[in-house]
């Protein structure tokens, strides 16, 4: 079985994914896994506060990734981050947009509903940090 590119380790914002080894522009890091919900069912859970795990596929389907399984759940929120999210036949990829360095932790951005929603004293990003 080959490595993992990544580990689970301390980040400014709790917990986050920190890369192993390199990760070339491109490449798929993690899949964000869980069990499909209907949306409508996420969107409840939501705002009733009970996940904040939810990662919408389209209208219809929503992964459920509170599982700790998932080690997609790790990534965390950057306003200019290095991987972003792919739907590949029905299921999500977190991939690298550029390369990512021994040690540095694996971003994307959440977008803006989602921070608006749970991000109640505003983005902590290190962009953010940083203004």
């Amino acid at each position: 079985m080959d490595a993992k590119p990544y580990r689970v380790g301390r980040s400014h914002t709790g917990l986050g994914l920190f890369a192993t080894m390199p990760i070339r522009k491109h490449a798929l890091i993690v899949e964000y896994s869980g069990p499909r919900i209907p949306t409508a069912e996420a969107h409840a859970r939501e705002r009733a506060g009970r996940s904040k795990y939810m990662f919408e596929i389209n209208r219809r389907w929503t992964i459920d990734g509170a599982g700790r399984d998932n080690m997609g759940r790790y990534v965390n929120h950057a306003c200019q981050p290095n991987a972003e999210s792919v739907l590949i036949r029905g299921k999500i990829f977190l991939k690298a947009i550029r390369r990512i360095h021994l040690g540095e932790e694996i971003t994307y951005d959440y977008g803006r509903e989602y921070v608006e929603l749970f991000f109640k004293d505003g983005c902590k990003c290190a962009a953010c940090r940083a203004r």
